[in-house]
C-alpha cells in the first residue's frame, strides 16, 4: 500500500495563527475532537474529553465540540450532553470487520472521493480548525486524506490513551502500514504518559519528538461537586478498601482479590468494594470470589455512574489499584482530588503521578503477597495514611489540572 507523503504547504500545516490572537466577538472557529462513542459513555477517555471541552468552552478561543462515528448517519444530526455539543456522523475507514482487508481498502479507494467531499463539506460549514481524535481509529485516514487530496484546511492531533494503539504492537500489513502513516501525516501525536511515548516512539521507531506528553488532569472542587450529588448509603457497612476499573484482564481484578484474601484473614474488620464496567473478566471475577470465601467481604458494583463512583471512593480507607497494564490511570487523580491514600502497582505512568513513601505507595505487579502486606501497613496506621492522601491531593492541585492540559493542546494544535 501506498499513501501520499505529507508536504509542508499552507493547506498542510492550518492556519498559523494562534487562537488566542482573534479579536472578541469575531465569529469562532471549531475545534473538532472525535472518539468512537458519545459523551453518555462511562470510561476514563470520556472523562477526558468532556474535560478538555469543558475548558476549551470557559477560555472561549475555540468552541470546542464532539463528533461521534455513527454509521447511520450520513449526514451529519445534532446532539448535545450535558450542554457539551455533539455532531454524530458517518466517517468510513480503510479497514472493516466484515471485508477480508485488501478488499474492504479496495472499497474503500472507490468510495473515497465522495467521503473527501463530505468531510469538507462538514469541515467548511463548521469552520473546523482542529481535528483531535481520542482513542483514535482508522477512519482517521479520512480525515488525512481530506486534507492531503481534498484542500481541507485544519490540523490534525492524535491523542493516545493505551489500548488503541498498543493493541497494533506487533501487527503487520494493512494494518501496521496505516497507523504508521497516520503517526507520521498527524500535525501532532499526544500521549497521556511518558511511558506510553517511549512505547510508541520505540515500536513504530518515530523520531524523537514526535510524540508529545499530555498529562491528564483533575478539577479537584468538580470531582467534590460530583461526589456530593452521589452521596448516598456507603457502599458497604464496615471500613472499607476500594477499587475502580473496567472487568478485563489489564486491570488485574484476580491479583487483587488473591492479595485482599490474604488481608481478610488479618484485618476481619476491612472489606473491599469493587466497581467498574461490565467486561469479559466480570463472570470471571464473581467465581473468583466465591472460591476464596470472600462473598460476604467483597461486593462488585457493574456500570455505577460516576457520581456514585466518587462517593465510594471518598468513603474508603484507602484505594487499591492492581493493574497490570495502564496508560495514565485517572482514578489516582480522582482519589487524589479526595486526598485517599493510594497504593499502585509500578507500571507506565502510575510512576510519574506518585512519589513512593510520599504521595503513595507502589508495589510490582502480578505480586499479591507485596500487595496484601502493603495494604496492611498503610490501613494499619490512620495518621500515615491520612498524610499520604493529604501529600497527593496537594501534589494533584499543583501539577495535574484540566486547564493546564487544554492550554498545551491548544498551544500544540494552534501555534503561534
Amino acid at each position: 500500500m501506498s499513501l501520499p507523503a505529507r508536504e509542508s504547504s499552507p493547506a498542510a500545516r492550518g492556519p498559523e495563527r494562534h487562537p488566542g490572537s482573534a479579536p472578541r466577538g469575531a465569529e469562532r472557529g471549531t475545534y473538532l475532537f472525535t472518539m468512537p462513542w458519545g459523551l453518555e459513555t462511562i470510561g476514563g477517555v470520556t472523562q477526558v474529553v468532556r474535560a478538555l471541552m469543558e475548558e476549551l468552552s470557559e477560555i472561549g478561543d475555540l468552541a470546542p465540540a464532539l463528533l461521534v462515528n455513527s454509521w447511520p448517519d450520513q449526514r451529519p444530526r445534532e446532539g448535545s450532553n450535558g450542554g457539551l455539543r455533539q455532531v454524530f456522523l458517518r466517517v468510513r475507514a480503510p479497514l472493516a470487520r466484515r471485508w477480508p482487508s485488501a478488499l474492504a481498502f479496495a472499497r474503500y479507494l472507490v468510495q473515497l472521493p465522495g467521503e473527501i467531499r463530505r468531510l469538507r463539506a462538514f469541515a467548511r460549514a463548521e469552520r473546523v480548525r482542529v481535528v483531535n481524535a481520542h482513542f483514535p481509529t482508522p477512519d482517521l485516514c479520512s480525515w488525512l486524506l481530506a486534507r492531503r487530496l481534498g484542500g481541507l484546511r485544519c490540523r490534525i492531533v492524535m491523542s493516545l490513551h493505551g489500548l488503541e494503539i498498543r493493541s497494533t504492537f506487533g501487527s503487520a500489513g494493512l494494518e501496521r502500514r496505516l497507523w504508521a502513516w497516520m503517526l507520521r501525516e498527524a500535525d501532532a501525536v499526544v500521549a497521556c504518559s511518558e511511558g506510553l511515548r517511549d512505547e510508541v516512539t520505540a515500536e513504530y521507531g518515530l523520531p524523537p519528538g514526535t510524540v508529545t506528553t499530555i498529562h491528564n488532569g483533575i478539577d479537584p472542587e468538580r470531582v467534590e461537586r460530583v461526589r456530593a450529588s452521589g452521596a448516598e448509603e456507603a457502599p458497604a457497612e464496615r471500613p472499607y478498601l476500594c477499587n475502580v476499573g473496567t472487568f478485563e484482564p489489564k486491570k488485574a481484578h484476580d491479583v487483587l482479590l488473591d492479595a485482599f484474601a490474604r488481608v481478610a484473614a488479618v484485618r476481619p474488620d476491612l472489606d473491599l468494594v469493587l466497581i467498574g464496567r461490565s467486561g469479559e473478566t466480570s463472570d470471571a471475577t464473581r467465581a473468583r470470589i466465591d472460591e476464596l470465601g470472600l462473598a460476604e467481604r467483597v461486593r462488585m458494583l457493574e456500570n455505577v455512574e460516576h457520581a456514585r463512583t466518587l462517593a465510594a471512593m471518598a468513603g474508603a480507607e484507602a484505594f487499591v489499584l492492581a493493574s497490570r497494564v495502564e496508560s495514565f490511570a485517572i482514578v489516582l487523580l480522582e482519589a487524589g482530588a479526595l486526598s485517599k491514600a493510594v497504593i499502585a502497582t509500578r507500571i507506565c505512568g502510575v510512576d510519574e503521578l506518585l512519589d513512593e513513601g510520599r504521595t503513595g505507595r507502589m508495589v510490582p505487579s502480578e505480586d499479591p503477597v507485596a500487595l496484601a502486606d502493603t495494604i496492611l501497613e498503610v490501613t494499619g496506621d490512620r495518621s500515615r495514611a491520612d498524610a499520604l492522601g493529604k501529600a497527593l491531593r496537594e501534589h494533584v492541585d499543583l501539577n495535574f489540572n484540566w486547564r493546564r492540559a487544554a492550554l498545551a493542546y491548544l498551544e500544540l494544535a494552534l501555534p503561534a
